[in-house]
């Protein structure tokens, strides 16, 4: 029986909250920002251009203590009337009747930057669902001093995720019975159930490495890059999340990590998947809630290895 879910605690500064504390910086409504891993109060004053009295006073709060995933309000942050031009890059996954012509012309770009972007070679031909990197192109954005995150810049996690689905497909990935067996392997070897495992790799990626989000979890186990640098401290060596087997000890030691923490299955759950900061501030959200259920499930049935 699955038990009723609580908010998963937060215990100080430790290896979970800079784990799992991976976020999107971005808009959740006027003059509110998302807390990323590494921010500070005092950094995010100077960001913003307030002053770190008012954002305490504005988020009802004494201490400056702050975690990645919450959502902070900005007082007096406005937008400038005026606006800039920027080159971008964007990540387009290709639809049937697409050629690098009409999608250079769809994103304002030429098609020799694509092509040399991707390496497609002399023959320039795409295929419907490959992602490509569209490079150059041309959008008008606000000078904001506030809040506002509206383009994917070159460096930032969409171009990121672009350039990791077109290196991971130019590599050779495991079957998914390798990667079961993999899984099984390096649960065992880190007291890890290899049912619970086996059940959020399935559900994450289908037990496939080419798999890429949108917000650049990687792999398998859907592994931000920022939690796996974190996870090296872990493991005790490097880990290339472009790789099955490191991408699967990742996932594997997060999933210890937030065992050890949390202390039940479903707060560990809740913990991989929304995170530990995140449930903090907000609670656990009803998408969380769905997921550990889904995983619940699937333990059933990887019961068995």
């Amino acid at each position: 029986m699955t038990r009723r879910l609580t908010p998963a605690r937060v215990r100080g500064i430790g290896v979970v909250t800079a784990l799992l504390g991976v976020g999107l910086l971005g808009t959740a409504g006027a003059g509110t920002i998302t807390v990323r891993s590494g921010d500070t109060l005092s950094g995010l004053a100077q960001k913003y251009g307030v002053s770190v009295a008012a954002l305490k006073a504005a988020n009802g709060r004494s201490g400056s203590m702050i975690y990645a995933g919450e959502t902070l309000r900005v007082p007096g942050a406005t937008s400038a009337k005026t606006s800039h031009r920027t080159t971008t890059e964007v990540s387009y996954v290709v639809r049937s009747g697409d050629t690098v012509t009409s999608i250079a012309k769809r994103h304002g770009t030429s098609i020799a930057a694509i092509v040399q972007r991707n390496g497609l070679g002399p023959a320039a031909r795409v295929k419907a669902g490959q992602a490509i990197a569209v490079p150059g192109t041309v959008r008008s954005v606000p000078a904001a001093k506030g809040p506002s995150t509206t383009v994917v810049s070159p460096g930032t996690v969409g171009s990121s995720a672009a350039k990791h689905r077109i290196e991971l497909k130019n590599r050779k990935h495991p079957s998914k019975a390798q990667v079961r067996a993999i899984i099984r392997d390096t649960a065992r070897k880190h007291g890890v159930p290899v049912s619970l495992a086996l059940a959020v790799a399935y559900q994450e990626s289908g037990f496939q490495q080419h798999v890429v989000s949108g917000v650049d979890a990687i792999g398998v186990m859907q592994v931000l890059p920022r939690t796996g640098r974190n996870l090296e401290r872990v493991a005790g060596r490097p880990l290339d999340l472009l790789d099955a087997r490191d991408n699967i000890t990742a996932g594997v030691l997060l999933l210890r990590q937030l065992m050890r923490s949390e202390g039940s299955i479903d707060s560990t759950l809740a913990g991989y998947y929304q995170g530990v900061g995140s449930i903090a501030a907000k609670g656990i959200l009803p998408q969380t809630t769905r997921y550990v259920a889904n995983i619940n499930l699937l333990r059933g049935r990887f019961a068995n290895g």
